[in-house]
Formats: structure tokens, C-alpha cells, sequence
């Protein structure tokens, strides 16, 4: 197995609104959209939290660079 994939910390929806201390519909909508980094899995959503942590940060970025 690749080193990279035992690595990587999944997280469900629910696991990944707390993480990203938002609402878990939220998450589902951005998700959908295609705004959030996403995998599915089937029928469900996973997040890889490396991912959503690079996306918070370029979102955050984004912002602040909006407002200056």
C-alpha cells in the first residue's frame, strides 16, 4: 500500500463540520457545489483534512485579499 494512503486522515461529513467548525448542511452544499474538496465513496462523502485545511487557508487568503 502507498505511504501516502495509510496517511491521510478521512473524514465524514459530520467528522469534517466539526473540524471546519461549521454546520454540517453546510458542508453538504459546498460539498455539492463542488467548493470543498471532496471524495465519494459510494453514496457517501469523505474529506481528506490535509485538503481541507490547504482549502481553508487559500479561503482565508481569499478573503483578506477582497477586503484590502
Amino acid at each position: 500500500m502507498k505511504e501516502g494512503l495509510m496517511e491521510t486522515k478521512w473524514l465524514t461529513v459530520i467528522e469534517a463540520a466539526q473540524y471546519l467548525k461549521m454546520g454540517r448542511s453546510t458542508v453538504y452544499k459546498l460539498a455539492q457545489e463542488g467548493k470543498l474538496p471532496t471524495h465519494k465513496v459510494g453514496r457517501q462523502w469523505r474529506f481528506d483534512a490535509k485538503e481541507l485545511d490547504r482549502w481553508l487557508k487559500s479561503w482565508k487568503l481569499a478573503n483578506l485579499e477582497e477586503r484590502s
